[in-house]
């Protein structure tokens, strides 16, 4: 019976029966007489011992077993291949040493050095398909040709391709659109390093045996060999030509970017030019589309100084910066000084000019004043409630004959004093009280007298025509008040009970209500509310509510009657029990007498 031996490789601990270990041992004696004259050998060494170590661990895996024996070392051996199988076809003549200097040679002592069988050559593999190889492959990152991780590199030796053009593609995906870096590193988390001299084979597709090692350790020690051959010379003629090539890219790209900054800045030139022509036909009264808002806080004059410090503050940047760039690229004289202070100064005088205009203005909005004035209502049992747009000019075909109205001037008024900031409360008053409007004018100044001087100025009519209330779309501003945050609310009191249809165009001013809800399946102009003590309430929301009351009573109904059918049920199943009970009783008696 073999006697088992312990033994320690890559720090794993092996229990092996004595004969395999001899075997084993002769084998990385020959190993070590190959390629241990050198320091430079002792990495190779190492990764073969933890190959083997890896394949013996595979091997107690799968078979299950505690103790390595002769044949899993034969097994081992075939696969890792011999030392005299490449030396043959190298044309070298076997080493012979006496005794190992490391590897092996302490697992035990006294043991003589053996040379063993040479195994026999194997045949040529046939040539694997495309599947076959890839998975033949381990997709690993190679970090001896890596510029960040190795990713690309890793991925041009699973799919047999050149880095460059692995690169080219994660540089392309980045520019169109970002994904190739998220891909990136998505790569470097899954796939794992190329550590060992075994998984740099296995990423590239090669066993792992001893011939295959020894041919990566010649190339790495060839590689290192070459690079140090004249190494002063090359990283000389290497800084220099990498020095040229970034200076050359980035002047390049500085170039591009120089000519798309020049256009960009040209073009919104021109965008600030065509705005600030068309908010100055605005304020002369020449309605356009492209219109600034805050102008309207401004009179015309002012409104007119402001825009134009506005944009002069913001073409004279664009104007240095668009010269710059024109510098840049054509190689033009830089601007004289003259002209560079001038510019300067017109700058610095429209910022201050922007700021006055922002002060004083704010200082209007200071006060807030509100004017209230209530009309009575006729009363009805229902009110449809409207809106009359009062942009709408009705005239005459006698009166555009006549030139009656200027659609100039009249569209001139119209755009600037009319406003539509306009919000309507219906709330609820007792039914024996008549019905009636309050019409609130708020507005603001730099006092609460300028304040309720402007509200005083809101001019803004509902019109009631029998059941009918036409509400005014917007509000007027008389003589020509400036914009100070006028704005009307509106409080419609009804008594409770009242019917009230309200018009689509309407909707969107009346405030507390949902109005979309109250729209049926049926498109209709009005919705249907009733005034209740809570307020408005859709028609139809209350008639589903009640209908489903009514099914809810219904079901409740039914089952009390389903209850009570039960219940006589059981007290007539009790009666004739206890109708049987005294019969039998009755029975037994009289058999008794």
């Amino acid at each position: 019976m073999n006697k088992t031996i312990i033994i320690n490789i890559n720090s794993i601990v092996f229990h092996i029966e004595e004969d395999a270990y001899e075997t084993l041992r002769s084998y990385m004696i020959e190993i070590k007489r190959h390629f241990g004259k050198s320091e430079d050998s002792r990495e190779i060494l190492e990764d073969i011992e933890n190959r083997i170590a890896e394949m013996f661990s595979e091997r107690i895996q799968t078979g299950r077993k505690e103790v390595i024996n002769r044949e899993d070392v034969e097994q081992v051996i075939s696969q890792m291949g011999r030392v005299s199988d490449f030396e043959l076809e190298n044309g070298d003549e076997p080493r012979m040493e006496t005794e190992p200097k490391a590897a092996f040679a302490d697992y035990a002592e006294g043991d003589e050095a053996r040379q063993t069988q040479e195994a026999p050559a194997q045949e040529p593999s046939p040539e694997p398909n495309f599947t076959e190889y890839l998975t033949s492959k381990k997709l690993m990152r190679d970090m001896d040709d890596k510029v960040l991780s190795g990713v690309c590199s890793g991925l041009a030796h699973y799919f047999n391709i050149e880095t460059k053009w692995v690169r080219v593609i994660f540089i392309l995906f980045f520019l169109f659109g970002g994904s190739g870096v998220l891909l990136y590193f998505v790569l470097w988390a899954v796939m794992p390093k190329a550590v060992t001299r075994a998984d740099k084979l296995a990423m590239r597709g090669e066993q792992a045996n001893l011939h295959n090692f020894k041919k990566s350790f010649d190339e790495e020690m060839k590689g290192i060999r070459e690079n140090f051959t004249g190494a002063g010379e090359h990283i000389s003629r290497g800084a220099r030509s990498v020095g040229d090539s970034l200076g050359s890219f980035f002047s390049i790209i500085g170039k591009i970017l120089a000519v798309l900054v020049l256009i960009w800045a040209g073009l919104s030139i021109i965008g600030m030019f065509i705005f600030f022509v068309f908010n100055v036909l605005n304020i002369m009264g020449y309605q356009n589309p492209i219109f600034f808002p805050p102008l309207e806080v401004l009179d015309p004059t002012s409104a007119f100084f402001a825009i134009l410090s506005g944009t002069v503050a913001i073409i004279i940047p664009l104007l240095a910066l668009f010269f710059v760039m024109l510098r840049v690229v054509f190689k033009t004289r830089p601007m004289n000084n003259y002209a560079s202070m001038t510019l300067l100064a017109t700058w610095i005088v429209s910022i201050v000019m922007i700021l006055y205009f922002v002060v004083v203005t704010n200082q209007d909005f200071v006060e807030e004043s509100t004017i209230s004035v209530e009309k009575t209502l006729d009363k009805k049992d229902t009110y449809i409630i409207s809106e009359n747009d009062v942009r709408v000019i009705k005239a005459t075909d006698e009166d555009f004959i006549k030139k009656r109205i200027n659609q100039g001037k009249d569209g001139l008024l119209i755009g600037n004093y009319l406003r539509n900031d306009i919000s309507v409360y219906i709330e609820p008053v007792d039914s024996l009280k008549a019905p009636y409007i309050q019409y609130n004018y708020i507005a603001k100044g730099a006092s609460y007298a300028a304040a309720s001087a402007r509200a005083s100025k809101i001019s803004y009519q509902v019109n009631q025509n029998a059941d009918n209330l036409m509400f005014d779309s917007h509000f007027a501003l008389q003589d020509k008040q400036l914009i100070r945050d006028q704005h009307v609310r509106m409080n419609v009191y009804l008594p409770v009970g009242t019917k009230v249809l309200l018009n689509r165009n309407m909707e969107w001013k009346v405030r507390d209500i949902w109005a979309h809800e109250c729209h049926g399946k049926e498109e209709s102009k009005f919705s249907e509310w009733i005034m209740t003590k809570n307020g408005l309430k859709c028609i139809l929301k209350l008639e589903e509510e009640k209908a489903k009351e009514a099914e809810e009573k219904v079901k409740e109904a039914e089952e009390k009657a389903k209850e009570a059918e039960e219940e006589a049920k059981e007290k007539l199943k009790k009666e004739n029990k206890e109708a049987t009970t005294e019969g039998a009783k009755a029975s037994s008696e009289e058999n008794n007498a």
